[in-house]
């Protein structure tokens, strides 16, 4: 396991090509709300060094990161600036965030639009709505697995099921939190129009969280943007169908794609 001081925070990560050199091209991966490193495991073992040295991160309050769940979104994107800055990364980064961590990436890419080349966008939308119980149960820590489980396509295995699910239960939020990442007053929708690098948006086809039609229309807002449908997929598409999910990143990422105009393609 690898840790860094960030912000007087110990912080955790797994680079598992190591850490990029100077002139290497570095993928930050972020996790969704309650999740981890741990989700982005299946996706790690198809990437190529020859093209990018990725590196997926606990968010504080996540994993085995210290402390809470910030406050905001405007936060977590200082956090990741931070993060970047401790671990000497100067040229811009390729940003990969699936649900939360797509707003967050969007607001980072927002904040710091110098850190940030390329942008894929996974399961996520320009304003999150999370499910009314989903604050208490982060506070608490009684998930409801029942209502989680439902966030898969139905031909996922139970393994890849519990990959994601276990990682719930190490999420810390203050008993007296009112919001999550104060994601309920955030809405990207009109700031995402001033995005002008490439995007690749990636959704599942039987996604229930956040539904396809969302991603569609992220699509639209952001010029410069791809959109993918994966089919056989739910929310957790790049632990679904991490060999499609992977493929379509190792694809952008070289550029090997024209990036305009509606595709979708399965």
């Amino acid at each position: 396991m690898s840790f860094i001081q960030v912000a007087n925070r110990k912080v955790h990560y797994h680079a598992p090509l190591g850490l990029p050199s100077l002139g290497d091209r570095m993928m930050l991966l972020v996790h969704g709300a309650g999740g981890s490193c741990r989700h982005w495991e299946p996706v790690l073992a198809q990437l190529d060094a020859a093209e990018c040295f990725p590196v997926a991160i606990d968010l504080p309050g996540h994993g085995a990161s210290d402390g809470y769940v910030p406050e905001s979104i405007d936060a977590v994107a200082e956090f990741l600036n931070a993060f970047l800055d401790s671990l000497g990364i100067e040229h811009p980064i390729c940003y990969v965030g699936q649900s939360m961590g797509g707003l967050i990436g969007l607001q980072f890419a927002l904040t710091y639009p110098d850190r940030v080349a390329q942008l894929v966008l996974m399961a996520t939308s320009a304003r999150i709505q999370l499910h009314p119980d989903f604050l208490q149960q982060a506070i608490t820590g009684q998930w409801n697995r029942e209502t989680l489980w439902q966030s898969f396509a139905p031909e996922v295995p139970e393994n890849l099921k519990e990959l994601v699910l276990g990682e719930f239960q190490h999420t810390r939020l203050k008993a007296n939190a009112s919001d999550f990442m104060g994601v309920s007053s955030v809405d990207l929708s009109s700031a995402v129009s001033a995005l002008r690098l490439p995007t690749l948006i990636l959704t599942g086809d039987d996604d229930v969280i956040i539904s396809p039609r969302k991603s569609k229309m992220l699509h639209s807002q952001i010029d410069n943007s791809h959109l993918v449908t994966i089919t056989g997929a739910g929310h957790y598409l790049h632990v679904e169908q991490p060999v499609k999910v992977a493929s379509e990143i190792l694809q952008f990422v070289k550029g090997d794609r024209l990036l305009s105009g509606l595709q979708i393609r399965n």
